[in-house]
């Protein structure tokens, strides 16, 4: 155990000649305290003296602490509650002050209370220690005093007698001689902290010597409660005197009235330095009685610092309310109901008035406030079953939590009523078959959701009717015959009121007549045309005594013709309809047409008829050959004067030089109504000499009409071609090329080659092959001599690539044509191998072929590429070899061993080619 004792005023001892003095003796051990509930929440306390004051200091702090309280007592006094402020170590610190104890009392305990940041308070474990009050023996007595009434009697009470009321200076002088000048003065504030009178300070004090100077400084705050209201459960907090040795970040108040529903509050600063709050109970569960606050200042490092506190008293008000019935109206089955005179011990959020007829119909209402500051509501019968007699209203308030407070109640009488309403039969017209009912002096006991009129001529035509709300309050409903099977004679209408919880209400009936009215139409037929096979109908006067849905025109030239048009309404009221023989079977001679009303049911109403006649019409067109292109192979057919007795879906062209080369053309609507056509040589095997030119003209049902036909000639220019096509399916016999997965790439270019033969013979291209089967050719001469020693105009060579590293993510195709390379000399060709014509003519035809190929396939584009492969260098015409896949890509090996891609490849390798040719044509 470790034992500290402070002579307290030893230095004045000293200058007073060893006169008796107090002093204090304290044995306390230093101990951690701790927290039961949350672990690692606590620290190390010691009480120690520091500058002539004894403090509790907890120091090593575990856990989220962010204030501390405690219970300064001994056994036989409960003591009073200190508050510890955090210092610039970062412990928690406060002053003991023993003057509340008696002097025999010897052995104190602190209870400490530590405020975690999640609001909640942990208590720790208890502290004893021992504070003895002693007397040391002076020399000698002092002889004289700075003020003549102080007394060692009242030395000894100024300096040990603090309060946190009180601010104490003491000060003490020696001088070169033996004479001593002592003075100790104190002056008090006008509260004690802690005190419910409603203000509260903290003392500072400074001892001095003539050789040294310790200041030690408190803060200061005092609380002053202002502005109490028991009604509203407010009350003001204002804190003046304000200072701490720390800086001051804020000012906070914590208050509560239960531990429960304590707050931390940060005050405001006013522009006078002082800090102001105002506490509201709705904030401590509406909670009347005593309130306590305490007042700390954070610093900015967010230490607090206590600096006293004190109480208040809000008092239980009770709720206040006048309760009025205003607007009573038995025929609407309403009342008002307002609130004045409002007022609650707890907030008002709503104000709620229950409202009965009957235990079966009770309905919680909130009432609206009104800009006089009352409350209203308006109570309608419908809501209540539509019952009279006595209702009852009561009234509550509803707080912010949720919570009911009643302050009172009171009854009214709601009496029976009649329903009242005029039905007035209007605008009757027999010849639509139509009335109007019209409904005034509307009203019912119930409310009024519509207003419904069941009407009928006989029992089977029965229609529940729902009127419709006018501007001057009146209801309306028009009545058609057409909705009661187009009956007419004697219409019964009935009046029913129907309320919200659609229960009828029966308020009269009346009855009308409607007489029979026969249908009438006029048909005139205009604008025939026999050339276009057409003619309009028109129908004017247009009437019916059943609703019209739509006018029916059944024509026919035939009975097996007959077709049932509906015609359209015109902007003048009259209807039309345009007849075209080609609806008809093309049919000329009698046409018939009837008239028919059909209504909404469906059912058709007659109102005669009328024919017409059409006559035959014959096709006409003019053709004329323009713009013929011996070099390019090409002529222009355009058609004038274009018409038929049909009507004209397309225009159709057959042309041919031989009957193995006919092709049907379609030929394009020009903007001038002219149709043209170009047609070229390359469609009809390239052939020169006479074209035949027929025209028909195609009717929507896929029938032709023959309208005459001409001819005309293309010459064969110089420079012509051969049209021979030369294939060389790469590889083939022992060199199988690459192989991959069993599949070798000899016999994909075989088969590729084949393909693309028969696709080039439909186009009336030669082909030549260097290898229609598995068997060895040799590629570095004899595949070229034999292409050299055909007419052949182009070569291509037919293979699939590999990296030859195994497995590999490879993917595209690529065209090669002729790259001149010193170091492999040609053998066969020297004299055309680097010729510039078969190289620009070899660049052309590699360049269409890897257009067309990307545009079929959708392959990844490689690229056109130059190379001295000895199948380029050694032929003497255009050449190109194509790479149309990788085989060691396993994906794409998938695709190219299939024979559909194969054909693919061959369409597109034959439609390069047949571009070449375009492109090079009389070059």
């Amino acid at each position: 155990m470790k034992k500290r004792t402070l002579l307290f005023l030893s230095l004045c001892a000293s200058a007073l000649n060893a006169q008796l003095v107090q002093a204090d003796m304290v044995n306390a051990p230093s101990s951690q305290v701790s927290s039961s509930q949350v672990a690692e929440t606590g620290g190390q306390l010691s009480v120690v003296d520091e500058a002539g004051q004894i403090k509790a200091i907890l120091s090593n702090i575990q856990g989220e602490i962010i204030g501390v309280t405690a219970q300064f007592s001994t056994e036989t006094n409960s003591g009073i509650t200190v508050t510890f402020s955090m210092d610039e170590q970062g412990r928690y610190v406060a002053v003991l002050d023993r003057s509340a104890f008696a002097e025999e009392d010897q052995v104190f305990s602190l209870k400490l209370t530590a405020q975690l940041t999640d609001g909640s308070f942990q208590t720790l474990s208890d502290y004893s220690f021992e504070w003895k009050k002693d007397v040391v023996s002076a020399a000698e007595k002092p002889t004289a005093l700075d003020n003549s009434d102080a007394t060692p009697s009242k030395i000894e009470e100024e300096a040990t007698s603090t309060t946190t009321s009180s601010t104490v200076n003491s000060s003490l002088t020696a001088g070169a001689t033996s004479s001593t000048s002592n003075s100790l003065t104190r002056s008090s504030s006008n509260t004690i902290a802690g005190s419910s009178n409603g203000s509260a300070s903290v003392p500072s004090a400074r001892v001095s010597t003539a050789s040294s100077s310790v200041n030690v400084t408190q803060p200061t705050g005092t609380i002053t409660i202002e502005n109490r209201n028991d009604a509203q459960g407010t009350f003001d907090v204002r804190v003046t005197n304000v200072s701490s040795p720390k800086d001051i970040a804020s000012v906070i108040l914590p208050t509560w009235s239960q531990s429960d529903d304590l707050r931390w509050y940060e005050a405001t600063r006013q522009s006078d330095g002082s800090y102001k709050l105002t506490v509201n109970k709705k904030d401590h569960k509406y909670r009347t009685g005593t309130y306590t606050v305490h007042l700390y200042y954070k610093d900015s490092s967010g230490g607090l610092t206590g600096a006293g506190g004190t109480t208040t008293h809000l008092s239980e008000v009770k709720p206040t309310g006048t309760i009025t019935i205003e607007n009573r109206n038995d025929a609407q089955g309403t009342f008002d109901v307002r609130v004045t005179n409002v007022s609650s011990p707890k907030d008002i959020s709503s104000v709620i008035l229950p409202t009965w007829s009957q235990t079966d119909d009770l309905r919680w209402y909130e009432a609206t406030r009104q800009s006089d500051g009352s409350y209203k509501l308006t109570v309608n019968k419908k809501d209540h079953k539509y019952r009279t007699g006595t209702y009852t209203v009561h009234l509550y308030y509803k707080d912010s939590n949720g919570g009911l407070t009643g302050a009172g109640g009171t009854t009214t009488h709601l009496s029976e009523a009649k329903p009242t309403g005029t039905i007035t039969i209007e605008n009757r017209n027999d010849a639509q078959g139509t009335f109007d009912v019209r409904v005034t002096n509307v009203s019912s006991p119930k409310d009024i959701a519509s207003v419904i009129l069941p009407t009928w001529s006989q029992t089977d035509d029965l229609r529940w009717y729902e009127a419709t709300r006018q501007s001057d309050g009146s209801y309306k409903l028009t009545v058609n015959k057409k909705d009661h099977k187009y009956r007419t004679g004697t219409y019964t209408v009935h009046l029913y009121y129907k309320d919200s919880s659609g229960g009828l209400t029966g308020a009269g009936g009346t009855t009308t007549h409607l007489s029979e009215v026969k249908p009438t139409g006029t048909i005139t037929i205009e604008n025939r045309n026999d050339a276009q096979g057409t003619f309009d109908v028109r129908v004017t006067n247009v009437s019916s005594p059943k609703d019209i849905a739509s006018v029916l025109l059944p024509t026919w030239s035939q009975s097996d013709d007959i077709r049932w048009y509906e015609a359209t309404r015109q902007s003048d009221g009259s209807y039309k309809l345009t007849v075209n023989k080609k609806d008809h079977k093309y049919r000329t001679g009698t046409y018939t047409v009837h008239l028919y009303y059909k209504d909404s049911n469906g059912g058709l109403t007659g109102a005669g008829g009328t024919t017409t006649h059409l006559s035959e019409a014959k096709p006409t067109g003019t053709i004329t050959i323009e713009n013929r292109n011996d070099a390019q192979g090409t002529f222009d057919v355009r058609v004038t004067n274009v018409s038929s007795p049909k009507d004209i879906a397309s225009v159709l062209l057959p042309t041919w030089s031989q009957s193995d080369d006919i092709r049907w053309y379609e030929a394009t609507r020009q903007s001038d109504g002219s149709y043209k056509l170009t047609v070229n040589k390359k469609d009809h095997k390239y052939r020169t000499g006479t074209y035949t030119v027929h025209l028909y003209y195609k009717d929507s049902n896929g029938g032709l009409t023959g309208a005459g036909g001409t001819t005309t000639h293309l010459s064969n220019p110089s420079a012509q071609r051969s049209y021979t096509v030369y294939i060389d399916p790469g590889h083939g016999g022992r060199d199988s090329g690459a192989s991959y997965g069993g599949v070798h790439e000899k016999n994909l270019a075989l088969s590729v080659s084949n393909k693309l033969r028969e696709n080039l013979l439909q186009y009336g291209i030669n082909v030549l092959m260097t290898r229609t089967g598995d068997y060895d050719v040799d590629f570095k001469t004899e595949r070229s001599r034999m292409t050299n020693a055909s007419n052949a105009d182009l070569f291509i060579s037919i293979h699939f690539n590999a990296t030859g590293a195994g497995v590999s993510n490879a993917t595209g195709i690529e065209t090669y044509w002729y790259q001149y390379n010193p170091e492999y000399q040609p053998k066969i060709n020297k004299e055309m191998h680097n010729n510039p014509t078969r190289l620009a003519e070899s660049e052309i035809l590699a360049n269409k072929v890897q257009e067309s190929l990307i545009k079929e396939t959708g392959a990844v584009n490689r690229g056109v590429r130059r190379e001295t492969f000895a199948v380029l260098r050694e032929t003497a015409i255009p050449a190109i070899l194509v790479e149309l896949g990788f085989m060691d890509n396993p994906s794409e090996l998938q695709v190219i061993k299939q024979d559909s891609y194969h054909t693919r490849l061959a369409k597109a390798l034959a439609q390069g080619v047949m571009n070449w040719y375009g492109a090079v044509e009389g070059k």
